[in-house]
């Protein structure tokens, strides 16, 4: 072997065994760097985790009162559709008493004519009772 050889040979072994302390060094280094973010992005996940832990939770009593509103959205429905039957029989309630009233008018017009009538036929009667001196003038 020639001594350039031999100088390629120890060249390449020392570019070798400097590549890998350079290695060893950056990986001792960015881990020493790195370790204060690894420390802290455990405790992000670690809270992260608790957030994600109550919001589980939250979801939970959501979906319970969305649930609650169903039932109350259902009988609210069906108060809706009692109340509909209601107004239509409160329509129906108040044409009757229209007409009752209607009636009613009527009849106490003709109950006064009546009257005047009973009235007019009674001034007769007395009338003629007096004529007939039945009766004291």
């Amino acid at each position: 072997m020639s001594n350039e050889q031999l100088l390629q040979a120890i060249s390449d072994m020392m570019d070798q065994k400097l590549d890998e302390q350079l290695e060893q060094k950056l990986d001792c280094v960015l881990d020493n760097k790195l370790q204060p973010l690894y420390t802290r992005l455990d405790k992000v996940d670690k809270r992260l985790n608790k957030i994600d832990e109550r919001l589980d939770k939250v979801d939970e009593r959501l979906d319970k009162i969305d649930e609650q509103l169903d039932k109350v959205d259902e009988r609210l429905d069906k108060i809706d559709e009692r109340l509909d039957k209601v107004d239509e029989r409160l329509d129906k309630v108040d044409e009757r008493l229209d007409d009752f009233y209607l009636e009613f008018k009527c009849f106490e017009k003709d109950i006064t004519k009546s009257v005047h009538k009973l009235q007019d036929e009674m001034e007769t009667v007395i009338e003629i009772l007096k004529i007939n001196e039945l009766v004291p003038h």
